[in-house]
């Protein structure tokens, strides 16, 4: 009878265990063609939440500070992430007492369903892909990195999409007075606060496949950059594929 006891005992923790759900993933693929997904949340993290503007603490008192990414940066999405890509709708998320809340988080919701790194099966190459969303005009995915005021950098990537007329993607380079720990978009009172300059890049319309480049000069009070991988404008359903993302400071002449 104890035997028996047992063996039942055993078979009903071994069916609880595997009646257990996988844990929902943030980021899944985009529609695979030519393309294989082969990763999701493992490879780049995405948030919606925004959180207080301030450093993040050490751990441990006299320990120092977290350091905060910083060029020269290089993204081909092969290997361990260089890039933490947070996904952006629109200019600003609503505050939290906006009637628009809740339709903001509708389409971040969206855009991550259509955003992942995708392979492609002939060559093993991979890059980021995402497309755009019928009922909202500016879809983007952007990336913290600390810079020093008064710099010149050069920003380098590959695109690939076939766009409509009347709609746009690239990248583009927004500038803040300080690094802010904040993984998501901000809102309007946050962005205002902070926000010391933008430049446009590189932003390119048709057919697009090759590498594109572009340089930038930081302000006098810059310590932080946005660089901003956005598509604009009219909507279809073909995907736009970011790949070799490459920030780096230019060498001084002389």
């Amino acid at each position: 009878m104890r035997s028996l006891l047992f063996a039942i005992l055993c078979l009903t923790l071994f069916l609880a265990t595997g009646c257990q759900e996988e844990p929902h993933q943030a980021v899944k693929s985009p529609p695979q063609s030519t393309l294989d997904v082969k990763s999701s949340t493992k490879d780049q993290k995405t948030t919606t939440e925004e959180k207080p503007a301030q450093q993040e603490p050490s751990g441990q008192q006299g320990q120092p500070e977290q350091k905060p990414p910083e060029p020269p940066v290089f993204e081909n999405f092969q290997d361990v992430p260089q890039l933490s890509l947070f996904p952006r709708a629109g200019d600003f998320r609503p505050a939290k007492d906006s009637d628009r809340l809740p339709y903001w988080k509708t389409f971040i919701e969206h855009l991550v369903k259509v955003t992942g790194v995708a392979e492609e099966k002939t060559t093993g190459s991979r890059a980021w892909v995402f497309r755009s969303i019928k009922s909202i005009d500016s879809l983007a995915y952007f990336s913290p990195l600390g810079v020093e005021p008064q710099t010149t950098y050069q920003v380098s990537f590959q695109l690939t999409a076939e766009l409509p007329e009347g709609a746009s993607a690239g990248i583009g380079i927004l500038e803040f007075n300080k690094f802010l720990w904040i993984p998501g978009q901000y809102t309007e009172e946050t962005f205002k606060q902070y926000f010391s300059g933008s430049h446009e890049g590189k932003r390119l319309t048709g057919t697009s496949k090759g590498e594109h480049t572009f340089t930038f000069t930081t302000g006098p009070e810059t310590r932080m950059i946005h660089v901003v991988l956005f598509r604009e404008g009219t909507h279809d359903r073909n995907r736009v594929m970011f790949d070799d993302i490459r920030i780096e400071k230019m060498k001084d002449e002389g």
